[in-house]
């Protein structure tokens, strides 16, 4: 039996000069659209911290 792949999506205020911000980033490291860049970065943020807290878990 497959597994059913659930995607949720969620939001996030920022102001005009955040928006350009992401928008340039985005662009520099060539991804597809912002939101892309916004979600693999945070994703790259929360593995960094989740291995930190792990790691002082561990002494």
């Amino acid at each position: 039996m497959d597994k059913e792949i659930k995607t949720y999506s969620m939001s996030i205020r920022v102001s005009q000069e955040e928006l350009e911000k992401l928008k340039m980033a985005a662009r520099l490291e060539a991804y597809a659209s912002y939101s892309e860049f916004v979600r693999r970065t945070a994703l790259l943020e929360a593995s960094k911290i989740i291995s930190e807290n792990n790691a002082k878990e561990n002494q």
